[in-house]
């Protein structure tokens, strides 16, 4: 059964809840169907998480600017270079199911349809189901709890404009690059790919913001 702090956060990473929003905790109770003394710890956890931010009077879900954005990106560029170096590793030595690099290749070609179906929402899903599982490939836990979390607030702060905006086909050939760097336990290849696909989404925000002006989101996949 899910808790009150699984249910907010969920909420919160679909864009149910969006950034700014207040969360009140007597209102919460009420909709959840529970005390308020859970919705408080649910609000503690998430305030620890980096989900939750005090505005002085209470909490909403947090806000990242452009530069807390970019450091985020830049941190989940490097962790995700290291569990595809290991998870490649992992492979070169026999240790990774060939049933686990189907399952990889599965969701990357779940993304691509969701992507040129212009489902984005679903485009996001398993785009991030996608380097989850390489993650977990990697078998580093606390490094894949680290990264899983910058990958919630991530997705609450470019929810809004997660449209691919041209970039939809060259993260799928990213994908594959991966894919096949991982296959042939190439770790140094798999950890350039995996570091340029999230610096490069960094670039499409960049030249995004030339062409429109500053914006707090990522546009395009990420």
């Amino acid at each position: 059964m899910s808790t009150a702090y699984d249910r907010l956060r969920r909420r919160m990473v679909i864009g149910e809840i969006a950034p700014g929003h207040p969360l009140g905790e007597v209102h919460l109770a009420a909709e959840l169907g529970v005390s308020r003394p859970t919705v408080r710890e649910a609000l503690r956890r998430l305030e620890s998480d980096g989900l939750a931010e005090s505005d002085g009077r209470g909490l909403r879900v947090a806000r990242m600017d452009e530069h807390q954005l970019r450091s985020a990106m830049l941190m989940r560029a490097s962790l995700e270079a290291l569990h595809a170096e290991l998870a490649a590793r992992r492979v070169a030595a026999g240790e990774v199911a060939p049933a686990h690099l189907r399952h990889l290749r599965e969701l990357a070609d779940e993304a691509e349809r969701a992507t040129d179906a212009r489902d984005f929402t679903r485009a996001v899903q398993y785009n991030r189901s996608f380097h989850q599982a390489i993650d977990a490939l990697a078998d580093c836990q606390v490094s894949a709890v680290a990264v899983d979390r910058l990958w919630d607030r991530i997705v609450i702060a470019t929810r809004s404009s997660l449209q691919p905006g041209g970039r939809g086909d060259v993260v799928n050939q990213e994908h594959r690059e991966l894919l096949d760097a991982l296959g042939a336990g190439d770790a140094e290849k798999a950890a350039d790919v995996a570091k340029a696909h999230v610096r490069a989404t960094i670039h499409a925000a960049n030249q995004h913001d030339r062409l429109s002006g500053p914006t707090s989101n990522v546009r395009g996949s990420v």
